[in-house]
């Protein structure tokens, strides 16, 4: 028989629903929503409840709808945030010409002689 308890002692704690840093996400987004509504915002009160509490969820409603995928909320971010530091200028043209490969005729020094295994530049290829 084996028991259920161990199977749960290698996962994350969770505190209902959440992991802990999912509570940490939703605590930071309430204090981003209420900094929001009590000091920046320049509407009236029913749409500041609005955008504060859509503007500070939709980041954690979309880290926990993504928390199923084999997708990185925080990955993406970092992968975007690369792609915007990097210049994205590329040189017109061809870009510089490749010097490419030089084929030199051998060099024979004027006093060799023929070997007599060696054909000559007139002679046959073979022998008819």
């Amino acid at each position: 028989m084996r028991h259920p308890t161990y199977k749960h002692m290698e996962a994350r704690l969770r505190l209902g629903a959440f992991s802990l840093g999912q509570w940490g996400q939703i605590a930071a987004a309430g204090v981003a929503a209420a900094l929001f509504a009590g000091y920046l915002s320049p509407f009236s009160t029913q749409v500041t409840i609005f955008v504060s509490v859509v503007g500070a969820g939709l980041p954690v409603a979309v880290s926990y709808g993504a928390m199923g995928l084999e997708f990185s909320v925080a990955q993406f971010a970092q992968a975007a945030w690369r792609y915007w530091r990097q210049p994205r200028r590329l040189i017109a043209g061809a870009g510089e010409p490749s010097p490419g490969y030089r084929v030199l005729a051998e060099q024979v020094p004027a006093t060799a002689s023929p070997s007599p295994h060696q054909r000559t530049e007139g002679e046959l290829l073979w022998d008819v």
